[in-house]
């Protein structure tokens, strides 16, 4: 005897299986990458940030520098006037120590014998110095300001750009930062100086009493590859 059994199948335990449609994956691939590389994306953007942030910091710092280097070279030479204490500092007849400072502070600027002319009106291209040339001290740290500070064109190789000594001193890469123990840097700095007039004495040259309005620039490259430039702009005066 043969049985026969007839098994009643449910379809509705065996439903067909559907596919993803084309929306549904593309929109689980945005879903996945959104995910994964939106973090990453505003990590790296933010170091980008920092970075450049960082770069123009330096920037600023570089230039305030240049300028406070001309503070150094202005007051050395004002104490040196009022105290009489050096030879660098001869007023003329109808000087004061301090008026004899400040035009001994302008000729330092301007005298091509150590360097090209930091005023615009004789070199547009402006001057370069660092730390070294403008203090006139050595690394070692010889003092020796009575003589006139080293300058350098702007567009000088010797003062082009600037790099780190082992003193950590951001000093002119061609005169001084060559071989071990110099880590080059992006930055390029110059300063031009205009004469402003203030006012016409009878009994001297007005030229000598004029302030003087100091441009301090430093460039150097942003990481994204384009040229950036900061620049400070300060007025220096007469001491009274």
């Amino acid at each position: 005897m043969s049985f026969i059994s007839h098994v009643k199948i449910n379809k509705s335990l065996h439903r067909p299986i559907r596919a993803f449609t084309l929306i549904e994956t593309l929109t689980s691939i945005m879903i996945i990458t959104t995910v994964i590389l939106g973090p990453m994306t505003v990590a790296n953007n933010a170091s980008t940030y920092a970075r450049g942030t960082k770069d123009t910091m330096t920037g600023i710092y570089l230039a305030q520098e240049a300028l406070e280097l001309l503070h150094h070279q202005q007051d050395s030479l004002y104490l040196r006037c009022v105290s009489q204490t050096s030879n660098a500092c001869t007023p003329d007849s109808y000087e004061t120590p301090s008026e004899a400072a400040w035009r001994y502070f302008r000729i330092r600027l301007g005298d091509n014998t150590r360097g090209p002319s930091c005023y615009t009106a004789t070199n547009p291209a402006g001057c370069a110095y660092d730390f070294i040339d403008m203090t006139s001290n050595s690394i070692s740290g010889i003092d020796s300001e009575d003589t006139f500070p080293v300058k350098y064109s702007g567009t000088d190789e010797r003062c082009l750009t600037l790099s780190i000594s082992a003193e950590h001193l951001y000093v002119c890469k061609g005169a001084h930062g060559t071989g071990a123990g110099f880590t080059d840097t992006p930055y390029a700095r110059t300063v031009n100086i205009v004469s402003v007039p203030t006012f016409i004495a009878s009994d001297q040259d007005a030229e000598r009493q004029d302030d003087l309005r100091v441009t301090a620039r430093v460039s150097f490259r942003h990481i994204n590859g384009y040229t950036k430039q900061v620049r400070v702009v300060e007025f220096f005066h007469a001491r009274s």
